[in-house]
């Protein structure tokens, strides 16, 4: 069990309590407590977290929250607080990348260049890395991919005087991003050659690279960094399979080098700006539409409206809209990820391969607008005539309008918070919270964690 569903079932436990008293807040501590020091939280931050939310759990009510919703406040803010973050820099002139071998640097320089390469800059990226033997055609590709400019001296063993190329040869870019040489440990090596690089770049931003599976050592690895070489901020990697992210996530809270990036998989786009409130709430299975309609629009998808899949009002044209973002927003059980339906999705809907979505693609092809729109006048002779004109057989049309059907009915539960008024007074955290209450089947009473 992860920490998310860990921490959901504590506070799942917290709103199906007959009664809100000390014992009941003692019990939903001990869950949490547990969730994060399996996460490799580090015990004496856990022990702290707990006393807060003791101490708070029965202050004095502001405004109208139950008792139950102001424990459940107080739980869900000490839990973004420890998880920390800071806001990703809009508009940096030059990122410096360093860590240690084995962190993710290269790849995580390549998804940097493609994060603001769709924010409209021209970006360049630098190779500095004269240490490792296939770092030049591993950024070269990566870069390549991003659509971003690239530069390195192969063969080279100077990064100082690489960089110093580089910075001529990318002086048009909005953005360079320079990739640095890693080592198994922070020695004086690397910290000269650091150095040396950053003489000649001059980065406004130095980011470190960790992997999450570093857990709590991110701490000392984050203080050892900012000592040597002065970064202020964090990428951490591998944060879609590693069980000691939130503990690599508090560990460098704990330093003041806050993290701004997490990479979430290994695509290119599998890549976000850090927000403590949108990771739990996701992490939670509450969902994150925010950075639904954020991948939406950077998939340049203009039909594919999220806010109408969480009202209900689902088709097969919207259905299809999906298909084709599929390709540019990653895979189906991540964007489920993001509504908070992961652990409701089909399971055959979510291994769907590729050859299966694009055969559901020809069959809605082969439909007519009205049967896109309303599915329901879809008889016996119209199936026929769509598995004809799609080339498949009868049975391949019914599953993909069996699919359909789960998927709307998952929809349909949205439908609790579809007035624009509620939208408006819930905000972020309010909609986590409506996503909350409908996976605990409390649909009569709408917690408010703002």
């Amino acid at each position: 069990m992860g920490l998310g569903e860990t921490l959901r079932k504590a506070m799942d436990k917290l709103q199906g309590a007959s009664a809100i008293d000390k014992e009941t807040v003692k019990e939903t501590v001990k869950e949490i407590q547990r969730a994060l020091i399996s996460s490799n939280v580090d015990t004496t931050t856990v022990f702290a977290l707990s006393k807060k939310i003791e101490e708070n759990a029965f202050g004095e009510i502001k405004g109208k929250l139950s008792r139950r919703e102001y424990v459940t406040k107080v739980t869900y803010d000490a839990l973004i607080e420890i998880l920390g973050g800071k806001d990703a820099p809009q508009d940096p002139k030059r990122i410096l990348l360093c860590g240690l071998f084995g962190a993710g640097k290269t790849t995580a320089a390549g998804k940097l260049a493609h994060y603001y390469k769709k924010r409209g800059k021209k970006v360049g990226v630098i190779c500095a890395d004269t240490f490792r033997p296939a770092a030049y055609e591993q950024l070269e590709t990566n870069t390549k991919l991003a659509g971003a400019e690239f530069f390195g001296i192969k063969g080279e063993e100077n990064a100082g005087k690489v960089v110093k190329k580089g910075m001529e040869k990318l002086k048009d870019c909005d953005l360079i991003i320079c990739d640095s040489a890693g080592r198994s440990a922070l020695d004086d090596e690397l910290v000269k050659e650091i150095k040396e690089i950053e003489d000649n770049f001059h980065g406004d931003e130095k980011l470190l690279v960790m992997g999450a599976d570093i857990g709590n050592l991110a701490k000392k690895q984050a203080q050892a960094f900012h000592k040597a070489v002065g970064v202020n901020g964090v990428i951490i990697t591998r944060m879609d399979g590693s069980s000691k992210g939130g503990g690599a996530l508090v560990a460098c809270n704990e330093t003041g080098a806050s993290v701004y990036f997490i990479s979430t998989g290994e695509k290119i786009n599998e890549f976000e700006a850090f927000d403590a409130n949108r990771y739990l709430s996701r992490i939670m299975g509450y969902g994150d539409l925010q950075g639904l309609l954020e991948k939406a629009k950077e998939a340049e998808m203009e039909n594919l409206d999220p806010e109408e899949l969480m009202k209900g009002n689902f088709n097969l044209r919207m259905f299809y809209e999906q298909l084709k973002a599929t390709k540019k927003m990653g895979p189906l059980n991540k964007v489920a990820e993001m509504m908070g339906l992961s652990v409701k999705m089909p399971k055959e809907m979510l291994e769907a391969g590729q050859e299966k979505m694009d055969s559901f693609k020809v069959i809605i092809d082969s439909m007519t607008e009205k049967e896109r729109v309303d599915p329901e006048v879809l008889n016996r002779g119209r199936v026929e005539r769509i598995a004809k004109g799609a080339g498949v057989k009868v049975e391949d049309v019914r599953e993909l309008i069996k699919q359909y059907k789960q998927m709307k009915k998952m929809f349909k539960k949205f439908k609790n918070i579809q007035s624009e008024k509620a939208m408006k007074n819930f905000g972020e955290k309010g909609l986590a919270d409506a996503l909350r209450q409908m996976q605990a089947k409390k649909a009569a009473k709408k917690l408010r964690l703002k």
